[in-house]
Formats: C-alpha cells, sequence, structure tokens
C-alpha cells in the first residue's frame, strides 16, 4: 500500500508537471473587433485577447472591447495587461471603458498598459479626466482606490516587453509611417507563437520577427482600382496599410501555419475577392477575421 501510494504521488506530480506544460504552451486568441474608424455593429474597434497560461493579453482596444469581452465571458478583473500598438484614436478609443470598467468589477492589481512613446501620457491625462469619477466611486462603494490608476509603459526600442510565467511578448516596428513609432507583437509561450501586426503596410522587419510563427493575425486593405485612381485621399490611405498583393508577398516568406486578416478596410471590393487575390499567390490557411472568432493555437491552428 505504501508503495502505491508512492506511486501515485509520483504519477499525480506528473501530470502536474504536463499540465502546466501544456498550458503554458497553448494559447487562445479572441478576435474582439476587427474593423476600422467606421462605425459598424457588425465589426467594432481593433482589438483582440489572447489567454495564455492563465493570463489574458488585451492587444488594442478600439470601439466596443469591453462589451466584446462581456460576450466572450472573460470576467473583466481578469484583465491584467493592454498592449498598444500605436496610438491612432481608433485603437484607444475604447481604453478607458476597459481600464474603468474593470476597476468597477474588481480588478485586483492596477491595469498595466504597453505602447509606444506616449503612452504615458495619455495614461496620465485618462486618469486626470476621469479624477471625480474616482473620487464618486471610492466615497460611496468599496472600491480599491489603490488599483484605480493605469501603470502605463513607453517602449523605447523593440524587444522582449513581458516575460513572464512562460510567456514572452516582444515588440517590433512596423511601417505606418507617418505614424511613428508603430508596433507590432510576437506572443510566445513554449513552442507556439503568434504574430500580431497592428497597423502597417508591408514590412520587411515584421517577416524578421515572424520567423516560423503559427499564427500570424495581419491587418488588410482593399479598394477597387476606379476609386483609387479618382480619390487622392484613398491613395494617401492605402499607402500605410496592406493590400492583397503584399499581403501575398509577406506570406509567401513567412509560410505561417494560419493567417487571418484584421483591421479589415475595404473599399468598393468584398471579403471574398481579398481572399482570392491572395490565394492565387498562396496557397496556405487564410481567412477574414470576425468579431468574437476563437483561435486555438496549439500543436495545430484551430479556428471555432
Amino acid at each position: 500500500m505504501v508503495i502505491l501510494k508512492h506511486l501515485h504521488s509520483a504519477l499525480m506530480a506528473l501530470l502536474l508537471i504536463y499540465s502546466s506544460h501544456l498550458s503554458a504552451a497553448y494559447m487562445e486568441v479572441t478576435l474582439l473587433g476587427t474593423g476600422t474608424p467606421k462605425p459598424s455593429i457588425e465589426r467594432f474597434g481593433p482589438s483582440l485577447v489572447v489567454e495564455a497560461n492563465g493570463h489574458f493579453f488585451i492587444f488594442d482596444s478600439g470601439r466596443g472591447t469591453t462589451i466584446r469581452l462581456q460576450q466572450t465571458g472573460i470576467e473583466l478583473s481578469k484583465v491584467e495587461h493592454v498592449f498598444l500598438t500605436h496610438l491612432h484614436s481608433d485603437h484607444i478609443s475604447g481604453l478607458s471603458d476597459l481600464w474603468l470598467t474593470s476597476w468597477i468589477w474588481q480588478r485586483p492589481s492596477k491595469l498595466k498598459l504597453t505602447g509606444p512613446i506616449g503612452t504615458q501620457a495619455l495614461a496620465k491625462h485618462l486618469t486626470l479626466a476621469h479624477k471625480t469619477d474616482k473620487q464618486y466611486r471610492t466615497a460611496h462603494t468599496n472600491l480599491n482606490k489603490n488599483t484605480f490608476d493605469i501603470d502605463a509603459h513607453d517602449i523605447s526600442a523593440e524587444g522582449v516587453v513581458y516575460d513572464q510565467d512562460g510567456v514572452k511578448v516582444t515588440a517590433f516596428l512596423v511601417n505606418h509611417s507617418p505614424v511613428e513609432p508603430a508596433y507590432g507583437y510576437r506572443i510566445d509561450s513554449g513552442e507556439q507563437s503568434i504574430v500580431i501586426s497592428g497597423d502597417t503596410t508591408y514590412s520587411e522587419n515584421l517577416i524578421l520577427f515572424s520567423k516560423n510563427v503559427d499564427l500570424l493575425i495581419h491587418e488588410i486593405a482593399a479598394t477597387d482600382a476606379g476609386l483609387l485612381t479618382q480619390n487622392p485621399r484613398l491613395r494617401k490611405i492605402m499607402s500605410y496599410h496592406t493590400t492583397p498583393d503584399q499581403a501575398a508577398k509577406i506570406l509567401q516568406t513567412i509560410q505561417p501555419k494560419s493567417t487571418v486578416f484584421t483591421h479589415v478596410l475595404l473599399f468598393g471590393v468584398d471579403t471574398k475577392t481579398v481572399i482570392e487575390s491572395v490565394e492565387t499567390h498562396f496557397n496556405g490557411d487564410v481567412r477574414i477575421g470576425q468579431d468574437l472568432m476563437k483561435i486555438g493555437v496549439g500543436e495545430t491552428v484551430t479556428f471555432y
């Protein structure tokens, strides 16, 4: 009996180690918003959540992020860290709602915020803007005033910006000029990896940081040729976003297991045309993202 007891204890220890390894390697992505500055009930503002080893990371926080999180069933109090790709309004317009509402739902610590230069200033002014709300809520409820503030950090140079509990987040520069700096992010857990492009046109640096990636989450923009010829403003917009031809070239080089397009910016064309254009030059798993699409990243990439 003593031997069996020791064997049982040893087996349980091995199972715990194995399950811990699995949880560290497997990641789950939920696209919270796949849209653009254009108001849309189908496509909320740019945002996604990555769950890795029990942690929940938000990348960008556009319009409606908090509502989409509620729809996923993820408790707002579990959101601990937000990473911003850049400071265009459509990528941050939902940040104050996410920050304040997760505090009201008793977030146990300050919200951590990491992004390009200007992120600390953004957090400072948001805090000032909602100072009165803090005073009201802490005076009449049991909310913790010490967890109200935002723990914000500016990225000074590309590189690792988070490395804890088997999860590493690396920021790298992308080309969204004239918006500078703009970052993409790579998330590694175990042998699995995810790359998030943020807003960018064709970027050699993104290709460099996307080596052996499992899931590529990349922006996409497409327009009707006639509209492009007639509209100078549209030509400027398209110059700092990624066209289907550029996307195909990126995918040919990276060869990710799966690709999902987000920040879907279309003028006079539909999503079917975009996919067909990319697939003409790239034979791989490519999809158009939809709000609330879930993607499991393990030994295989699973959409559900």
